[in-house]
Protein backbone atom coordinates (compact mmCIF):
# COMPACT_ATOMS: atom_id res chain seq x y z
CA UNK A 1 0.00 0.00 0.00
CA UNK A 2 1.18 2.96 -0.78
CA UNK A 3 2.81 4.57 2.57
CA UNK A 4 3.35 1.22 4.22
CA UNK A 5 6.77 1.07 3.62
CA UNK A 6 7.57 3.83 6.09
CA UNK A 7 5.69 2.64 9.08
CA UNK A 8 8.01 -0.06 10.52
CA UNK A 9 10.68 2.20 10.41
CA UNK A 10 12.07 3.66 13.52
CA UNK A 11 11.11 7.33 13.55
CA UNK A 12 14.29 9.25 14.01
CA UNK A 13 14.43 13.36 15.01
CA UNK A 14 16.67 15.97 16.50
CA UNK A 15 15.91 15.40 19.77
CA UNK A 16 15.94 11.39 19.42
CA UNK A 17 19.61 10.50 20.29
CA UNK A 18 21.38 7.58 18.10
CA UNK A 19 23.15 4.40 19.44
CA UNK A 20 26.53 6.26 17.61
CA UNK A 21 26.34 9.65 19.83
CA UNK A 22 26.73 9.57 23.92
CA UNK A 23 26.26 13.18 25.92
CA UNK A 24 29.63 14.72 26.81
CA UNK A 25 30.67 14.43 30.86
CA UNK A 26 32.02 17.08 32.98
CA UNK A 27 34.52 14.91 34.81
CA UNK A 28 38.58 14.78 32.78
CA UNK A 29 40.02 11.62 32.24
CA UNK A 30 41.06 9.81 35.34
CA UNK A 31 44.17 8.78 33.30
CA UNK A 32 45.56 12.07 32.23
CA UNK A 33 45.55 13.05 35.89
CA UNK A 34 47.21 10.26 36.81
CA UNK A 35 49.82 10.64 34.41
CA UNK A 36 50.40 14.44 35.53
CA UNK A 37 50.76 13.52 39.00
CA UNK A 38 53.29 11.10 38.18
CA UNK A 39 56.08 13.25 36.97
CA UNK A 40 55.69 15.88 40.46
CA UNK A 41 58.21 13.62 42.53
CA UNK A 42 60.66 13.45 39.62
CA UNK A 43 60.14 17.40 39.37
CA UNK A 44 61.21 18.01 43.17
CA UNK A 45 63.77 16.05 43.35
CA UNK A 46 65.87 17.63 40.22
CA UNK A 47 64.96 20.86 41.75
CA UNK A 48 66.14 20.13 45.01
CA UNK A 49 69.26 18.38 43.68
CA UNK A 50 70.22 21.47 41.59
CA UNK A 51 69.98 23.77 44.84
CA UNK A 52 71.78 21.57 46.64
CA UNK A 53 75.17 22.25 43.97
CA UNK A 54 74.58 25.62 43.96
CA UNK A 55 74.80 26.38 47.86
CA UNK A 56 77.71 23.73 47.87
CA UNK A 57 79.62 25.87 44.59
CA UNK A 58 78.84 29.14 46.75
CA UNK A 59 80.27 28.14 49.96
CA UNK A 60 83.61 26.09 48.62
CA UNK A 61 84.30 29.80 46.35
CA UNK A 62 83.46 31.93 49.47
CA UNK A 63 85.96 29.89 51.72
CA UNK A 64 88.51 29.47 48.63
CA UNK A 65 91.56 31.49 49.54
CA UNK A 66 93.65 33.82 46.47
CA UNK A 67 96.07 31.52 44.65
CA UNK A 68 94.40 28.42 46.50
CA UNK A 69 97.21 29.03 49.20
CA UNK A 70 96.92 27.55 52.57
CA UNK A 71 95.45 29.67 55.50
CA UNK A 72 99.10 30.55 57.25
CA UNK A 73 99.20 29.13 61.16
CA UNK A 74 99.15 31.13 63.85
CA UNK A 75 97.14 34.39 61.89
CA UNK A 76 94.47 34.66 64.94
CA UNK A 77 94.52 37.89 66.65
CA UNK A 78 95.40 37.96 70.30
CA UNK A 79 94.38 40.57 72.81
CA UNK A 80 97.69 40.92 74.20
CA UNK A 81 99.84 39.28 77.04
CA UNK A 82 97.76 37.95 80.05
CA UNK A 83 98.17 39.87 83.26
CA UNK A 84 100.05 38.53 85.60
CA UNK A 85 99.27 36.76 88.95
CA UNK A 86 100.01 38.54 92.02
CA UNK A 87 101.23 36.88 94.97
CA UNK A 88 100.42 38.40 98.76
CA UNK A 89 103.44 39.00 101.27
CA UNK A 90 100.83 37.04 104.14
CA UNK A 91 97.26 35.51 103.79
CA UNK A 92 96.11 38.90 105.38
CA UNK A 93 96.63 40.71 102.25
CA UNK A 94 94.64 40.80 98.98
CA UNK A 95 96.50 41.32 95.38
CA UNK A 96 94.78 42.00 91.56
CA UNK A 97 96.85 42.82 88.18
CA UNK A 98 96.02 45.98 87.22
CA UNK A 99 96.67 47.42 83.47
CA UNK A 100 96.75 51.31 83.41
CA UNK A 101 96.50 51.43 79.45
CA UNK A 102 98.54 48.51 76.85
CA UNK A 103 101.60 49.50 77.83
CA UNK A 104 101.55 49.88 81.66
CA UNK A 105 100.28 46.58 83.53
CA UNK A 106 101.71 45.33 86.94
CA UNK A 107 100.48 44.22 90.12
CA UNK A 108 98.49 45.89 93.24
CA UNK A 109 98.35 44.37 96.80
CA UNK A 110 96.31 45.89 99.99
CA UNK A 111 96.65 44.76 103.39
CA UNK A 112 93.90 44.09 106.09
CA UNK A 113 92.44 47.65 107.19
CA UNK A 114 93.72 48.09 110.90
CA UNK A 115 90.71 50.27 112.35
CA UNK A 116 91.32 52.43 115.29
CA UNK A 117 87.64 54.08 116.30
CA UNK A 118 86.96 55.81 112.90
CA UNK A 119 90.40 55.85 111.67
CA UNK A 120 91.74 52.54 109.42
CA UNK A 121 95.36 52.69 108.03
CA UNK A 122 96.13 50.08 104.99
CA UNK A 123 99.77 48.90 103.64
CA UNK A 124 100.09 48.75 99.94
CA UNK A 125 102.08 47.61 97.49
CA UNK A 126 102.33 48.32 93.82
CA UNK A 127 104.39 46.84 91.37
CA UNK A 128 105.02 47.93 87.63
CA UNK A 129 105.58 45.07 85.31
CA UNK A 130 106.15 47.24 82.37
CA UNK A 131 105.66 51.28 81.83
CA UNK A 132 105.54 53.64 84.59
CA UNK A 133 102.96 55.42 86.30
CA UNK A 134 101.96 58.12 88.91
CA UNK A 135 98.60 57.54 91.29
CA UNK A 136 96.60 58.44 93.99
CA UNK A 137 93.69 56.19 95.99
CA UNK A 138 90.36 57.19 97.22
CA UNK A 139 87.78 54.98 98.99
CA UNK A 140 84.30 55.06 98.53
CA UNK A 141 81.86 53.66 101.48
CA UNK A 142 79.90 50.49 100.28
CA UNK A 143 76.80 51.53 102.54
CA UNK A 144 76.71 54.48 100.40
CA UNK A 145 78.58 54.55 97.34
CA UNK A 146 77.98 58.61 97.26
CA UNK A 147 80.66 59.33 100.35
CA UNK A 148 84.16 59.63 98.63
CA UNK A 149 87.12 59.73 100.99
CA UNK A 150 90.25 60.97 100.40
CA UNK A 151 93.38 59.82 102.85
CA UNK A 152 94.57 61.78 105.29
CA UNK A 153 98.14 60.77 105.85
CA UNK A 154 100.37 58.00 104.81
CA UNK A 155 103.37 57.23 102.89
CA UNK A 156 101.45 56.43 99.24
CA UNK A 157 99.14 59.26 99.70
CA UNK A 158 100.58 60.04 95.94
CA UNK A 159 103.29 57.73 94.63
CA UNK A 160 105.48 57.52 91.12
CA UNK A 161 106.46 53.68 89.99
CA UNK A 162 108.70 53.46 87.47
CA UNK A 163 108.33 50.36 85.15
CA UNK A 164 109.99 47.05 86.64
CA UNK A 165 110.26 48.96 89.73
CA UNK A 166 108.18 49.01 93.37
CA UNK A 167 106.22 51.18 95.57
CA UNK A 168 105.25 50.71 99.35
CA UNK A 169 103.96 52.63 101.89
CA UNK A 170 100.70 53.17 104.03
CA UNK A 171 97.19 54.67 103.87
CA UNK A 172 95.17 56.33 106.31
CA UNK A 173 91.76 57.34 106.10
CA UNK A 174 89.15 58.92 108.28
CA UNK A 175 85.13 57.47 107.94
CA UNK A 176 82.80 56.00 109.64
CA UNK A 177 83.53 51.73 110.52
CA UNK A 178 82.43 49.61 107.36
CA UNK A 179 82.81 47.89 104.54
CA UNK A 180 84.46 50.68 101.87
CA UNK A 181 86.16 49.85 98.19
CA UNK A 182 89.57 51.17 97.83
CA UNK A 183 90.50 52.53 94.37
CA UNK A 184 93.83 53.12 92.86
CA UNK A 185 94.24 56.16 89.76
CA UNK A 186 96.16 57.46 87.03
CA UNK A 187 96.75 61.21 87.91
CA UNK A 188 96.94 64.16 85.58
CA UNK A 189 96.78 64.31 82.72
CA UNK A 190 94.55 62.95 82.91
CA UNK A 191 91.62 64.61 84.45
CA UNK A 192 89.34 63.42 86.53
CA UNK A 193 91.42 60.83 88.12
CA UNK A 194 91.25 57.40 86.21
CA UNK A 195 90.52 54.23 88.36
CA UNK A 196 92.91 51.67 86.73
CA UNK A 197 91.67 48.77 90.00
CA UNK A 198 89.76 48.52 93.14
CA UNK A 199 89.58 46.19 96.08
CA UNK A 200 86.80 45.61 98.91
CA UNK A 201 88.45 46.40 102.77
CA UNK A 202 86.14 44.51 105.54
CA UNK A 203 84.97 46.89 108.12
Amino acid sequence: MPGQRFQDQPVTGPDTPTDDWQAPTSQARPVAVQRYRSHAPLVGILVGVLVVALVVVAVWASNRLPNGSAPTPGATPTSGPPLPSCPTPSSSWQAIPYEANASTTGCWAVSDGQWDGDTVTLHTTVTSDQGSLDIVFFALDNAQSSNQYDPIDGTMVTAHVASGQSATGTLVFSMPRGDFTLYMAKTPPVMPDLPVAALVIKG
